[in-house]
Order: structure tokens, then sequence, then C-alpha cells
């Protein structure tokens, strides 16, 4: 059967063994089950045999005859299946040159893939040629920016982020929190003039200044631009990410500020590539409450959450590691107080729901000028 979807999936784990290629493996094995067409790549590498801090065993992708999988020259001579290449591409990663392949004989790969947006626009853009299906772009959170050409995000996560559950819940909120910020009122005019860096843009569209970099870095760089007049509704647009020392001198600024302002990022995954989703939250509340308008030219919703119980005890007596658990229920249960998305445990409750919501969120693929075969 035929299906004549177009999506682009990212996985995204919060840490080593939160369980993201476990959910990543139940997500293909429904999407066969279904008969759906997929690809599946990495961001950057993930595929070490052994956890490098821990010791003990991560689990691999097993690949069937007929799955699309994109991966770096090395991953292709080391994987234990029969790979057929169908298209070799020039995206380089230090494991060699992204190829896209054709599994022929059952076994287990490792994925590699690019890790700049431009390069996952590319390569999405590359396996649109082959035919319909989902992509599927795995991950960690502190290399999510890529994500960003992404139509939507599962979040990995579990114990071995910290086995702590109100905090992990609660972390796990202030992630859903950022994904969740609205796109401003003119973001389609503002994709359309295309500014690279920082930009402070008057209520008619015009540019009021601009700066050198895409980032706000410093507490000067915030000084600067608030040396200048700010007109009512202006857009202060930053399409990099932003330090913490930055958001704090924002933060000072904008709550003596008395005329509304849109703040405007690129997407949620600039806020979260720093790995520290608090200081966002607190950033976009306060501003909310300053009157402050926060939130995003281009939107990557978080589709859902899934939970492993497990994480890695550290035993003193023996200085090892040993597999321990904390409670799924519980696990499961606050995270879901704290989330507006579905929260699943893969191991128990399997991807057949995952998978329906994912279908929710496809377009339809639209035949290419050009196909390769």
């Amino acid at each position: 059967m035929t299906h004549l979807i177009d999506l682009s999936l990212g996985l995204a784990g919060t840490a080593k063994n939160t369980g993201k290629t476990t959910t990543t493996a139940a997500i293909v094995g429904e999407l066969r089950l279904r008969g759906i067409p997929f690809y599946l790549t990495s961001i950057g590498y993930d595929g070490e045999n052994l956890d490098n801090i821990t010791g003990l065993p991560k689990p691999k992708l097993r690949v069937e005859p007929g799955d699309m999988i994109a991966t770096a020259e090395k991953c292709i001579l080391t994987s234990t299946a029969a790979l057929k290449r169908v298209l070799s591409t020039d995206i380089a990663t230090p494991l060699g040159k992204v190829s896209v392949v054709r599994v022929e004989r059952p076994g287990l790969i490792e994925t590699a893939g690019p890790n700049k947006s431009s390069e996952v626009k590319r390569l999405r853009n590359l396996l649109r040629e082959f035919g319909p299906g989902i992509a599927i772009f795995d991950g960690a959170l502190n290399r999510i920016a890529p994500m960003s050409e992404t139509d939507g995000i599962v979040l990995a996560t579990g114990a071995a982020k910290t086995p702590d559950i109100p905090r992990l819940s609660w972390e796990t909120r202030l992630i859903s929190h950022i994904t969740n910020l609205p796109v401003v009122p003119a973001a389609e005019i503002l994709r359309n003039k295309g500014f690279s860096t920082v930009a402070l843009i008057a209520p008619d569209m015009s540019t009021c200044a601009a700066w050198p970099r895409s980032s706000l870095l410093t507490e000067t760089d915030v000084d600067l631009i608030f040396s200048r007049e700010i007109m009512e509704n202006s857009y202060l647009y930053i399409p990099g990410i932003i330090s913490e020392q930055a958001v704090n001198a924002l933060l000072t600024h904008l709550q003596c500020y008395n005329k509304r302002l849109f703040l405007a990022f690129a997407d949620p995954t600039k806020l979260l590539v720093s790995g520290n989703a608090r200081i966002f939250e607190a950033l976009s509340l306060a501003l909310a409450e300053a009157g402050v308008f926060v939130g995003v030219l281009h939107s990557v919703p978080m589709l859902a959450v899934t939970v492993n119980p497990f994480y890695s005890e550290y035993r003193y007596e023996t200085q090892t590691y040993r597999p321990a658990f904390v409670d799924a229920v519980r696990l499961q249960l606050a995270v879901q107080r704290q989330v507006n998305v579905p929260v699943y445990n893969i191991v128990k409750q399997g991807a057949a729901k995952l998978v329906d919501l994912i279908i929710t969120r496809v377009g339809r693929w639209e035949s290419p000028a050009t196909v390769r075969f």
C-alpha cells in the first residue's frame, strides 16, 4: 500500500540512556507493520556499543529488508546488515560522508548523520526525491538545533537524566513550555525578510538597527540595544542563541520598559540548545508580566514524551554501575501532569498510539520533478 505522506520527525533524548533508541526502534517497527515508508538517520553520532561512563550495554538499531537508512561511511562498513548504496552525498561527518542505503538483509546498524541545520535540510530534500515517507532524525537535546528543520519532536526522557521524579517532571515541563512558545504575529513577514543577525524592527517592519552577530551573548550587547529609542510594538529578533548573562540583562531592561515589545526567536531549538531551559522559562514568564510578547518565527512543537524508568546506579563499594529503576507508573503520571502532550512508556505500552499521533501530523507528499531509484 502506498502512503503519499511527508513528515520530518525529530527524536530528542534529554540524556544518555533515557530510551531514545528504544523509542526509535519501536516507532520504526510499528511503521513497518503498517507498511508506512520511513527514512532513518541521526543528527550527529549515536551508536556506541557500551556507555562510555557506566560501561553498561547500549541498544543497537535492528534494521530489516527494505528499510532506508542515511548514515556515514564507517557506519556502513561496520553494520551487520547487508546494505545497498542508493545515493552518495557530500555531507561530511567525522565518520565519513553520508550515504543513503537500502537494507537487503537484516542486521544491526549505527547511524551518523549531519549536525548542521543546513545539512539536515539538504538531506531531507534528498530523501523526498526517493518518495513519500517519514524522515526520522534522532539526536540528543544538546544538539537539538538542527531539529529546527523537522515538523515536530518526540522527547525521550527518564531516570537516567535524574532519578528524582519531581525534578525530572519539572525539567520536562520547562522543555514543554519552550517548545510551545507561540508564533509571533509578524512571523511570515520577518521570515521573508531573511534577517541573519540580531535586529530591532519597527512596527511598520522597517529595520531600526541591526547588529553583527546572530546571538546575544553579553550584557554589553543588550545594553547597546536599549541605548536606542524603541517604538511601541517593535520587534527585537534574535535568530541565534541567547546566553544566561544576556537573559538576565534583558530582564533588567524590559521589566523597566513601559512600551509593548515583541521578543522573537528563530525557533524553540535555539532556546533549548544551551541545555538550561530554566532561565528561558523565567524569561518568558517575567516578560509576560511586563507586557512583552515572547514567541518564535518557526514552530517546532513537541508532539509527545516517552519516559524510561531505567538509570545506572553507582555502587561505591565496588566503584561500578548496576542497572536500577524508579517506579515506572509514578514517573509516567508525574510527567503527564506537567505537560499538555501524551506521555508513553514505550516498553510497557508499545508504539501504536504514538504512531497514531505522529500520523496526524503528516502532510501530503508531492512528487518532485526528478525521482532517483
